[in-house]
């Protein structure tokens, strides 16, 4: 097998695209139409080469933060739009051809407020941010049940109207210009919109070795398990134990790392089955086992699609078919299994059995061995592969145990990343706040009177009222953060009278009033964050209800 895989970039992007969509159908195509429409925007704007590419690449992947986040209800709340992006922005960030695009998701839904948030939590905005902002905007206000031509000119003029606040407006002047001719409009409804963007930017090619390919099976595993804390470390313990299973049957490294790979990859369709069923403590009804058989279909069409993994994503298509013919979803039977996915089926169901599970503890030795000895006898699983298992079962749990510790690891320091910029988020907005304020002061900027002197309405009273409560409420320097924030206020409301009627006197005496303040409000804010980010780490393990679906672990793993 290839010591080195070449593939297109915009394979890599798409697929992953592709897998987004399967969260929610009537979103399909969704990220292909706003990819496209940013990337006429930033050819508007005057980008080229990488620039350009990482715009489109951002664009295509911009809702990948979402998939964390599939328990809240109120999907259009702003702290819902600024915590996924964050999540998106620590996924994307893992894998190097991304890390450019991941800075961009990170900024993707901030509002350009007359210039105001040209930066952001101590950074600049990248323009790619605004880019795809209002490529997401475009694409929303698209009812794509009406003809898109009709609804054009409509569209056209509700984005001008957000020129200045909502949108920057050299972007806006951008897409205006591209838009402005029938074929623009067009091309969003076209079945071969790919094709349409390989013609105007052809994407770069990225020459991944083992590790490389490695890194982005990586990416693809957290966005698969880390849409649940019950499923953070599935994906790590199928990818050391089938690897693992490929060094003892004597595989060159090489393709010893392809079947990690596959590992980490398998069960990339389970984006397809709601978070809900793969959680629920009961037997699953009749529509969610059907729902659960579809994810090796899925999976396998994702992958099929990367030029240069065809052999990867076979194995991960048929890792649920089983030798006797009874598996799915292909219906595979004993000369249709390659030895490769055999391992995989083996590696998935002793992963399944013997790791802990939210509605049970992992199984001893013998148990494991003998609901899969029984699998055997019967014709699902390959006996060479269970016989080495059985032979080398101390050395395969110990590198699966270890492999779901240190995914454990990184599923607490994401969530602990999150938390930090979350916090450090509040920070900024404070600090930002308060370069404002001074602004207003020196007679350089304008701020909205309820922003200033309402503690709810200034950047961190939303954030605090919005998120920070939902998210940290039961911290208790939380609580104590409201008094001094309110009596800031308070303050701030004296200094706004006070400049307002010419006495800058007396308004510069509030503003040094304020500092102490302000510096108390900083100070509980790192405490919160140092709090938040070791309860974070305490949480980070999986909770269990006792009950049998043990069918479950045997047929979906």
């Amino acid at each position: 097998m290839k010591q080195e895989t070449n593939i297109s970039l915009n394979q890599f992007v798409f697929s992953l695209s592709q897998a987004l969509d399967l969260i929610n159908p009537v979103l399909a195509d969704h990220h292909k139409r706003v990819a496209y429409i940013a990337l006429r925007v930033a050819e508007g704007i005057g980008l080229t080469g990488k620039a350009r590419e990482d715009v489109v690449i951002a664009a295509a992947l911009h809702d990948i933060g979402t998939l964390p986040n599939h328990h809240v209800a109120n999907k259009d709340s702003p702290a819902f739009i600024l915590r996924s992006a964050r999540f998106g922005f620590q996924l994307l960030q893992k894998f190097k051809p991304f890390r450019v695009s991941a800075n961009i998701v990170r900024f993707h839904n901030i509002d350009w407020a007359h210039g105001a948030n040209q930066e952001m939590e101590g950074e600049s905005v990248p323009i790619g941010s605004h880019v795809v902002h209002l490529s997401s905007c475009v694409n929303g206000l698209l009812d794509r049940t009406k003809p898109v031509l009709w609804q054009a000119n409509d569209i056209c003029a509700q984005i001008n109207e957000w020129r200045g606040t909502v949108l920057m407006p050299e972007v806006v002047d951008a897409f205006l210009r591209a838009s402005s001719n029938d074929s623009f409009w067009l091309d969003l409804n076209a079945a071969d919109l790919l094709r349409l963007m390989s013609e105007r930017m052809p994407f770069s090619t990225v020459e991944l070795d083992s590790d490389g390919l490695l890194d982005f099976a990586e990416l693809l595993a957290q966005m698969i398990d880390f849409r649940s804390r019950f499923t953070a470390t599935h994906s790590s313990g199928v990818a050391a134990t089938a690897g693992t299973l490929a060094q003892l049957f004597g595989f060159p490294e090489s393709d010893c790392k392809r079947v990690l790979v596959a590992g980490y990859l398998h069960d990339l369709g389970k984006l397809a089955i709601p978070t809900e069923c793969l959680e629920k403590s009961g037997k699953l009804t009749a529509e969610e086992w059907h729902a659960v058989r579809s994810h090796p279909y899925y999976t396998y069409r994702i992958l099929a699609s990367i030029t240069g993994i065809e052999d990867i994503a076979l194995w991960c298509g048929v890792h649920h078919e089983r030798l006797c013919g009874n598996g799915y979803p292909f219906g595979s039977n004993d000369s249709g299994i390659p030895l490769e996915a055999r391992i995989l089926a083996v590696a998935d169901i002793f992963t399944a059995l013997a790791e802990d599970r939210p509605y049970r503890n992992g199984l001893d030795h013998e148990s494991v061995l003998a609901i899969m000895g029984k699998m055997v006898e019967n014709f699902e699983l390959d006996r060479k592969v269970f016989d080495v298992l059985v032979a080398h079962y101390p050395k395969l749990d110990r590198a699966r145990v270890a492999a779901q510790e240190t995914a454990l690891g990184e599923y607490r320091g994401f969530m602990e990343g999150l938390v930090t910029l979350d916090l450090s988020g509040a920070r900024s907005a404070h600090a930002a706040w308060k370069q404002h304020l001074r602004d207003y002061l020196d007679g350089h900027g304008t701020l909205a009177r309820d922003q200033m002197v309402s503690h709810r309405e200034c950047d961190l009273g939303r954030w605090y009222y919005r998120e920070g409560l939902h998210h940290y409420g039961h911290i208790p320097e939380m609580h104590e953060l409201e008094d001094p924030h309110r009596v800031l206020h308070e303050l701030i409301g004296a200094l706004v009278d006070h400049s307002e009627h010419g006495r800058s006197d007396a308004a510069e005496f509030c503003y040094a009033q304020i500092a102490p303040i302000s510096e108390k409000i900083v100070h509980l804010l790192q405490v919160i964050e140092d709090k938040a980010t070791r309860t974070m780490a305490e949480q980070a393990v999986v909770p269990k209800f006792i009950n049998d679906r043990e069918d479950f672990d045997l047929q979906c793993a």
